[in-house]
């Protein structure tokens, strides 16, 4: 049994689906699982092919996908957080994945508009975003899409935000488990803040999985690199389904 795990789509459905290729990642194969942590939309151009593909795995149980940061941003917008999606628009790409879902030119039409336009093509995206879990906890490992602090014996009760939005490389870890990650770029964790300039996009070295002890993160920084990392992971999906269940 295989788990692939992927993170930070951010709308590059095209690179998702060569990295699973690359990986080995069948759908129609039994023994493979998909998890994804989170953070589907945004940046790229591909946002509803992406939604698509993984509303449709996880319908047909062979997926399961966690909340992250950028998806609670369309949440909040389905339920009527304008402010936020307009602060979004403008700093994190979510006007692309507001145009892609409603198709309607996100200058030329106000933001009930597309809000109305993306519940009736799409009826189906705030629930299903509604139901993505925060973590899933294995017999191993934890995963989470921003990270989760050990040092708190009550960390699974962490509010919302925190769970998606805080970095694990901050953050103290478990004893008994592998926590695994998104969120957090690799190839900047690579780097000091100041050299940001000397990031190669033709240099898969800087972008790839980073493993430390109980840590594992795997945010490929899709945007830059057009690479998204695939971890291959020796768990029973069945597990994965498990977890997703309870």
């Amino acid at each position: 049994m295989k788990t692939f795990v992927v993170s930070d789509v951010h709308g590059h459905y095209q690179v998702l689906k060569d990295a699973l290729d690359e990986a080995g990642y069948d759908s129609d194969n039994p023994e493979h699982f998909l998890l994804c942590l989170g953070d589907l939309f945004d940046r790229g151009e591909e946002n509803t092919q992406v939604y698509s593909y993984f509303y449709q795995l996880t319908q047909e149980n062979k997926a399961e996908v966690l909340l992250g940061n950028h998806d609670l941003f369309m949440l909040e917008f389905l339920e009527g957080d304008f402010e936020g999606a307009a602060f979004n628009a403008l700093h994190n790409g979510f006007n692309q994945t507001l145009e892609d879902f409603s198709g309607l030119n996100y200058h030329s039409h106000t933001l009930k508009k597309i809000h109305q336009q993306i519940l009736k093509q799409y009826p189906n995206v705030k629930p299903w975003l509604k139901k993505r879990p925060l973590y899933l906890k294995t017999k191993d490992y934890i995963f989470a899409h921003g990270g989760l602090d050990g040092s708190k014996p009550d960390w699974h009760k962490e509010d919302k935000k925190r769970f998606v939005w805080q970095y694990q490389s901050r953050l103290e870890g478990l004893k008994d488990k592998t926590i695994v990650v998104g969120h957090e770029r690799t190839a900047m964790m690579r780097l000091n803040r100041g050299e940001i300039a000397t990031l190669n996009p033709g240099d898969p070295n800087q972008f790839t999985i980073i493993e430390e002890p109980g840590k594992i993160f795997i945010d490929g920084f899709v945007e830059l690199s057009k690479h998204i990392n695939v971890l291959k992971l020796d768990i029973n999906a069945e597990e994965i389904k498990d977890a997703s269940a309870r």
